[in-house]
């Protein structure tokens, strides 16, 4: 079934959802935004994930479906924004499947990036378990993060985070390379960093538009695969290079930023009660953090915050105490 010509596309890739997928597609058909269409990518579900996408396409004209085997949840982004593409979208939105829109997330975002004439624009997001949270309306004021502003932003400014869902974007502003970018875990981030060199600036409106759904299967709550590290640090070092060279400033901030990163998934590593199926990833991290401890650009970097820095030398100069505060004290992702 095609999809009719829209405004903004709302592309949801889905996988074995079907506990949250119905509130998910409520919360989408809910929008106070009326020009929109809504592309299902299901992604070789096992569940009753493909019955239900087919019913709600069914039930409702602005929704429609693609059915492909299973190829990972960038590979289904890239499928719904090529269908999206296809079909003149101008605008372009993502919604996991087991997390809900604000009624007023479309239009919110649309509003800012008409008022701005930025080709971007994001909002904050809350978290859920259970009940979701209450919905305050949307404020009226929209902020203009002007380049590069916006990148030192989705760096270190968690209101802006790293997702794709949070945000909406003018069509022309994505490609399907981006996406579908061979990293399995911080795809989201490094897709953004792209799109984000690519615009001018990113409208913010500062309301909770979005709610992430947490549970046990959630991304983040998940283990913690070799792959996972492998990636968040390779997404790191290739924002690390590819800072534009007017910025020097952004250049300090993607250094920290990757310095960061380091002793993050260090300590990942540390809190975990059997470090064994981690040593190699370990041995280069400490091999990274070592190497960085005294470096201005790094571990000396002034834009590190003094946290980090304090445990970049305790993963250096006191590795079995360090261990054990990582241990005892960061209990999440054990």
């Amino acid at each position: 079934m095609s999809a009719p010509a829209c405004t903004i596309a709302v592309i949801v890739p889905v996988h074995n959802a079907a506990r949250y997928l119905p509130d998910c597609l409520e919360s989408i058909a809910a929008q106070q935004f009326d020009d929109f269409c809504c592309i299902l990518v299901d992604d070789g579900s096992q569940d009753e994930s493909p019955v239900l996408c087919d019913n709600m396409a069914a039930g409702d004209a602005r929704f429609t479906v693609i059915h492909q085997p299973q190829r990972g949840v960038s590979a289904a982004r890239t499928a719904g924004l090529c269908r999206a593409l296809e079909i003149g979208a101008g605008w372009i939105a993502f919604c996991d499947a087991d997390d809900l829109y604000h009624p007023a997330f479309l239009s919110t975002l649309y509003k800012a990036v008409q008022e701005t004439g930025l080709p971007l624009a994001c909002c904050r997001y809350d978290t859920f378990a259970d009940a979701v949270p209450a919905e305050a309306a949307p404020s009226a004021a929209v902020k203009r993060l002007d380049r590069p502003a916006h990148l030192d932003a989705l760096l270190h400014d968690h209101a802006v985070d790293y997702g794709l869902w949070n945000k909406l974007y003018a069509a022309a502003l994505l490609t399907p390379a981006m996406l579908d970018n061979d990293l399995a875990y911080n795809e989201d981030l490094l897709a953004n960093w792209q799109a984000f060199c690519a615009a001018p600036g990113c409208a913010f409106c500062d309301y909770a538009g979005y709610h992430y759904r947490q549970h046990a299967d959630s991304a983040s709550r998940r283990g913690l695969p070799p792959q996972s590290l492998d990636d968040q640090r390779r997404a790191a070092a290739l924002i690390r290079g590819s800072v534009p060279p007017q910025w020097p400033a952004l250049q300090q901030s993607a250094n920290a930023f990757y310095y960061e990163k380091l002793v993050y998934l260090a300590s990942m590593i540390l809190r975990r009660a059997d470090i064994m199926p981690y040593r190699v990833q370990l041995g280069e991290l400490r091999i990274g953090i070592t190497a960085g401890l005294n470096d201005r650009q790094l571990g000396r970097n002034p834009q590190l915050p003094f946290a980090i820095k304090a445990s970049a030398w305790a993963t250096v100069h006191a590795p079995k105490l360090w261990r054990w505060v990582c241990r005892n004290f960061l209990k999440d992702r054990q």
